[in-house]
């Protein structure tokens, strides 16, 4: 199942949510670096900020492949729906592990809004073109 959709998809979602994670990070909508792994696990730590970045894009290129095949088995789910519970647990995971709250209510009041809005947005991208994708091959084989 792996074709020009899937990567064009991915690529594009990608790019996309590298772009935003920039400008919400240049304009302080989220208080957290999205290249700050490198210093955390000391890995690329002295690489240039373009290495790091480019590296944060192809980890988002795999993550939005294994989304769109995980999200392709959910045709009987409105898009809309699955893209917000997606998007929930991944702003919530990824708060939660920058953040380090000590409790869950800590942790939905540091929730960036902006983020949020950016996953969903991501999130509802792929998970529309992949169930559309899903339901048209299912289609053409009847």
């Amino acid at each position: 199942m792996i074709n020009k959709t899937l990567i064009w998809t991915a690529l594009i979602g990608a790019f996309f949510t590298t772009i935003a994670l920039k400008f919400l990070q240049s304009f302080n909508f989220i208080s957290w670096s999205p290249v700050g792994w490198a210093k955390k696990w000391q890995l690329f730590a002295s690489a240039h900020f373009t290495i790091k970045w480019a590296l944060l894009f192809v980890a988002l290129v795999l993550l939005y492949i294994i989304v769109y095949f995980a999200v392709s088995f959910t045709t009987s789910i409105p898009p809309s729906i699955t893209a917000l519970i997606i998007g929930i647990i991944v702003v919530f995971a990824v708060e939660w592990t920058i953040g380090s709250p000590k409790t869950p209510l800590e942790a939905i009041k540091s929730i960036s809004l902006p983020y949020f809005a950016v996953m969903a947005i991501v999130f509802r991208f792929i998970t529309g073109t992949a169930v559309f994708m899903k339901k048209l091959s299912d289609e053409s084989v009847k």
